[in-house]
């Protein structure tokens, strides 16, 4: 009887032992996600937030994951025209201060009554860096001066790997604009950035898909067509340079 008692003891003594790991393991599976097995040992990786409905990272992932137009418009407007750059990605401009608005008023009475031999000045805008066709500023250098420089790391992979999509490689087209752009350690940069992108969460993933199935596809495309040009494109590149 007294042995009975004991074991009676002895398993009540366990039992909310066993029940409070049993309620860890549920946790851990319910905030980290199984990326694998190494030696009998399941490996645990923190799953990713999710961005808050309506902060910058929420937003541009949306834009990313949006229409053409809405991708174009976050990399040339959000991104390079409210930095200071021309959509081109080649040219860098800064806003005129009032005097020279004033000049440029001044100088476009002039044009007017000298019949353009006095020329205009540009009122809003001044040019004070393009580079040379086929040449782009990088994207270091582009989100350096702006607004959204401080977001999430995550967010900020991703708004270089579609900025080398559509500003270098013309989301896949080869041109003569961009023919320089197209090189093995180019491509082998964009592929290695998407690499980087995390499985979680699930818009991020989706991104990443589109990057490795259809965008690198076309881009490496592209780059044999570079590298093995026909008589055509040849022909076609040439034209194109003339204009």
């Amino acid at each position: 009887m007294e042995k009975v008692q004991l074991i009676i003891i002895f398993f009540l003594l366990i039992y909310p032992v066993h029940a409070q790991n049993s309620n860890d393991n549920f946790d851990i599976e319910d905030e980290y996600y199984d990326i694998g097995m190494t030696g009998g040992i399941t490996i645990y990786g923190e799953r990713p937030f999710d961005f808050a409905p309506g902060s910058t990272e929420a937003n541009i992932i949306s834009a990313l994951n949006g229409t053409s137009s809405e991708r174009r418009n976050l990399i040339e407007n959000d991104l390079l025209r409210n930095a200071g750059f021309r959509h081109t990605g080649n040219v860098r401009f800064r806003n005129t201060d009032r005097r020279e608005k004033a000049l440029s008023i001044l100088h476009g009475v002039g044009s007017l009554l000298s019949f353009g031999t006095i020329p205009q000045k540009p009122f809003l805008e001044v040019e004070y860096n393009r580079l040379p066709r086929g040449m782009f500023f990088p994207f270091h250098t582009v989100i350096s001066s702006s607004e959204l420089k401080n977001i999430s790391p995550e967010v900020l992979l991703l708004m270089e790997i579609e900025y080398m999509l559509q500003i270098e490689f013309n989301n896949g087209i080869l041109y003569s604009g961009n023919v320089n752009s197209f090189t093995e350690e180019n491509v082998n940069n964009f592929e290695r950035l998407v690499l980087k992108l995390p499985d979680f969460p699930e818009e991020i993933n989706q991104l990443r898909t589109r990057y490795l199935n259809i965008a690198l596809p076309r881009i490496r495309r592209s780059l044999e067509q570079r590298n093995n040009p026909s008589e055509y494109f040849l022909r076609a590149m040439e034209n194109l340079g003339n204009r």
